[in-house]
């Protein structure tokens, strides 16, 4: 259930713990720093899991614990942060935005009553909003958010605390950052990066608002302009062909991107309507999808069309149907002028 791996000859551990849910495990990392050690996420909030894991933990010679980072504020990195603060004394560390929008789901009835809302301007037929009330009272549930509470929180875009590079890298999460090792060409991404899995991208106002697209390609761009040797993620495995995987993701946002104009050409249509004509995880349908693979459907494609809109390529009318606005070419240049 937890497995300990030293990746980097005396200076990087990792740990694999165990999660009820895909892709079935995520990664922890205990980094080296002089004479002390510090943490990287804290697995998924299974109390069963802390003995093994401190057992694990304490394998790791001459490692004196003194911080955990969280990279995002989802519950499989922030699940046993708690338990771990008050077991080895840890001081729990995280981003300001990702923590302000944990505060805002403590309220699970003005968090259900706000994505309902929304659904409603997303054009969600009433047939479907049991089963979106239904995840969204899920996902404020499920995560023990009162218990997060941070001991250090991240106020800036860059910051050097303990010895280590933490940059902000939204997206995925609002306040999601990633942590550099500059003198070794190393960085601890999260969910940011990751080798085969596309990450969820979802515009969600009550705690991923904003131009969560936008930020995620600008994450990419930023992490892309650092030249670094290898990324440690938060699922799957070490990333070494750092730039080609980045260019691959970016690619894959165009791609996106490009099938959301071509459902638009026809004719206007709701964020509804543009997400059960897209194609999604294994090639299935929107009909065909689970309830919590609906809502990131949802979601993700409230993102692209709030990118679109940014952009000034696409616009919605009175009755929050989008149209084409401004024709352009499907591609890199033109969708993502930011890379230069």
């Amino acid at each position: 259930m937890i497995e300990l791996t030293e990746r980097v000859n005396g200076l990087i551990y990792q740990l694999k713990i165990f999660m009820p849910m895909e892709p079935g495990y995520v990664f922890s990392y205990v980094v080296r720093r002089d004479n002390e050690c510090v943490m990287i996420d804290a697995g998924y909030p299974n109390t069963e899991l802390l003995n093994p894991l401190i057992n694990e933990l304490s394998k790791i010679p001459n490692c004196r614990l003194s911080s955990l980072f969280i990279t995002h504020m989802h519950i499989d990195h922030t699940g046993l942060a708690n338990e771990l603060r008050n077991r080895l004394g840890l001081s729990v560390v995280m981003h300001r935005r990702d923590y302000e929008q944990v505060l805002k789901m403590l309220d699970k009835d003005l968090f259900i009553k706000e994505f309902l809302e929304l659904s409603g301007h997303y054009g969600v037929p009433n047939t479907e909003m049991e089963l979106y009330k239904n995840v969204v009272s899920g996902l404020s549930s499920r995560r023990r958010l009162s218990a997060l509470n941070p001991d250090v929180l991240i106020d800036n875009e860059e910051n050097r605390i303990g010895g280590l590079h933490v940059l902000l890298t939204p997206g995925h999460s609002p306040g999601h950052i990633s942590i550099v090792l500059d003198e070794y060409g190393l960085a601890f991404t999260g969910d940011l990066i990751l080798p085969t899995i596309t990450t969820h991208v979802g515009l969600t106002p009550p705690i991923n608002p904003g131009n969560p697209l936008r930020d995620y390609l600008n994450s990419l761009i930023k992490i892309r302009n650092m030249s670094l040797n290898c990324l440690y993620p938060g699922h799957e495995g070490e990333i070494c062909n750092v730039n080609d995987r980045i260019n691959e993701l970016i690619r894959h946002r165009v791609s996106r991107l490009c099938e959301v104009l071509n459902a638009l050409s026809n004719g206007e249509l709701t964020i509804f309507e543009i997400t059960n004509r897209l194609k999604w995880m294994d090639n299935k349908r929107y009909v065909d999808l689970n309830p919590m693979n609906r809502y990131m459907a949802l979601t993700e494609t409230a993102a692209l069309v709030k990118y679109l809109e940014s952009m000034g390529i696409v616009k919605a009318g009175n009755d929050h149907k989008y149209g084409i606005t401004r024709e352009i070419s499907c591609n890199v240049r033109e969708l993502i002028p930011q890379l230069g």
